[in-house]
Formats: structure tokens, sequence, C-alpha cells
């Protein structure tokens, strides 16, 4: 008795029949500190300094 060969899955097939390419998306680690990192450069950029030398 022979048995049936298994079908191929559809999803992999319907992927290059629609000629799109998945999209990459960047991580949310990188998206955090490309959007925090300038943030906080510029506040510590920004901020007065102390008055030590005030004066002068």
């Amino acid at each position: 008795m022979r048995s049936r060969p298994h079908p191929r899955p559809v999803y992999r097939n319907s992927l290059k029949s629609q000629g799109e390419q998945p999209t990459r998306t960047t991580s949310l680690v990188t998206l955090t500190l490309v959007l925090t990192v300038p943030a906080i450069m510029a506040a510590a950029l920004l901020r007065p300094r102390s008055g030590g030398r005030r004066g002068r």
C-alpha cells in the first residue's frame, strides 16, 4: 500500500506569485535608541551649567 506524497504548503508559493518581498522592520531597541538618544543629548547640552564660576 503506497502512501500519497504530502502536498507542499501553500503560503510559500503564494508569496512568490504575488511578487511581494517581506517588509523588513527595525527592531524595537533600535527604534527606541534612535528616538531617545538625540533628546537626551539635546537636554544635556541645553541645560544651564552649575553656578560654581558665576560672574567671570
